[in-house]
């Protein structure tokens, strides 16, 4: 009898023996009778057709090597594979079985065709060797395999960062601790759950950046703000990377995500003290001079005019003398917050320094706005100030300058408002004066 007619014919007495080896792997012991045979009757048929089939010497070559054409669908050996993986089978313990199915078929034919039992014998100790030369080999490969997958779910596990992986279709296949700890889960509660649905209450369009990795298969790096719930509003930089097969298609996406907040907040803390008065938070003379080109450009396109102020504090020395420079500070403190309460918040109030301060105002329609927002600052400073050190009284002279019938450069302006300001002060203080040709040189 040829050996595919022998299987077809003897499948069930095949399968009792595979039970019997199968039982005595340890991941099988908890099995069903249908889990451990799972596919195996489908194996043996696939094989005992193509034992039927006619093939070639090289055809022969490229199947001994695992080499042989795959079919369109899934094969029941892979299959059985992916059963065996998800049951907890490593590599050794899965080709264990396919070594005992081959030794059950060949010693249960043997006897069958009656082949002289020193042949017989011969046969069965060559696939033992075979089989023991594979086991050996497997172990150690599937040892350092598994010391690899240890150390690497070791440093996955520890990181900080959210690490996690999600197949095309959005489902999550794995992620770390700390990731599951964000949506107060363990990894294995996460584990196929739907990642866009999990994570898209949170964070805007996540889907469509997953999508974009697989279609491009290009890496993709920004970085999100999330929603309230995850963190608090927390900032984070993130990474999507494509995981490619062999065929160069995206069969996952590896993604990290790292919480930046706090070295976003550091980084706005140094942008502001590059830009802002340390003492009252206003834009400094660095950042004012950026502001007043911008406002410049500004007006040039609307076609409307600009007022610059220069206001210098009269009196400030003698306060600062008399009552201490904690208390100077606060008066300066004070003199920032009356003049932004002057203006409006397209308008700008700088400190250059010492005890003078800048008002860009934008936008002016009516050129006497510019009269009453002096006037009004010239009220409020004058009202006295109540200082941890004692009540103190000041008053200001300002200087005011024209866009565009002034001057067209920051320079200019700044120079003819300081000029209008000294005018200010010579003409006896607590005032404001326009700048005009005639005071060029005064000062």
């Amino acid at each position: 009898m040829r050996l595919a007619d022998f299987i077809r014919s003897n499948v069930d007495p095949i399968l009792d023996q595979w039970d019997a080896f199968a039982k005595e792997i340890y991941p099988a012991e908890k099995l069903s009778a249908v889990a451990l045979r799972d596919h195996a009757r489908g194996i043996l048929r696939v094989i005992a057709t193509d034992l039927e089939c006619a093939q070639s010497h090289l055809e022969q070559q490229a199947k001994s090597r695992g080499l042989a054409p795959h079919p369109l669908m899934a094969t029941e050996a892979e299959m059985h594979g992916s059963s065996r993986f998800a049951e907890g089978f490593d590599v050794n313990q899965a080709l264990a079985e396919f070594r005992a199915l081959r030794a059950s078929v060949l010693r249960l034919w043997s006897e069958s065709v009656q082949i002289p039992p020193a042949e017989a014998d011969d046969i069965t100790r060559f696939n033992e060797a075979i089989d023991q030369t594979v086991a050996e080999s497997m172990a150690s490969f599937t040892e350092l395999k598994q010391r690899r997958g240890r150390l690497f779910e070791v440093l996955l596990s520890s990181s900080p960062d959210l690490n996690y992986i999600v197949d095309p279709s959005g489902t999550l296949l794995y992620a770390n601790k700390a990731f599951a700890e964000v949506f107060g889960k363990t990894a294995g509660e996460l584990a196929g759950v739907d990642f866009l649905a999990l994570c898209a209450p949170f964070v805007d369009d996540i889907g469509k950046r997953i999508r974009q990795v697989v279609a491009s298969r290009k890496t993709y790096r920004a970085e999100m703000c999330a929603s309230p719930g995850l963190g608090d509003g927390r900032t984070f930089e993130y990474l999507l990377v494509p995981v490619l097969n062999p065929a160069g298609r995206c069969e996952a996406i590896a993604g990290s995500a790292r919480d930046i907040t706090e070295r976003k907040a550091s980084e706005e803390r140094i942008r502001r003290s590059a830009n802002h008065d340390f003492l009252t938070d206003l834009p400094n003379r660095s950042l004012f001079r950026e502001r007043l080109q911008h406002e410049i450009k500004h007006a040039a396109r609307t076609m409307l005019p600009l007022g610059l102020l220069f206001v210098d504090l009269d009196g400030f020395k003698e306060i600062n003398d008399r009552l201490g420079h904690a208390a100077g500070d606060q008066l300066l403190q004070q003199v920032a917050m009356r003049l932004s309460a002057c203006v409006r918040d397209t308008d700008t109030v700088a400190r250059l320094g010492g005890d003078e301060f800048t008002v860009i105002l934008t936008d002016v329609t009516d050129p006497t706005h510019i009269d009453t927002i002096a006037t009004e600052i010239i009220a409020e400073l004058r009202r006295p100030f109540t200082l941890a050190a004692g009540e103190a009284t000041i008053s200001a002279s300002i200087g005011i300058t024209l866009y565009p019938g002034d001057g067209t450069t920051p320079d200019e302006l700044v120079r003819n408002a300081d000029e209008a300001m000294y005018a200010s002060k010579n003409a006896g203080r607590n005032q404001y004066q326009f700048f005009t040709p005639t005071m060029r040189g005064v000062a």
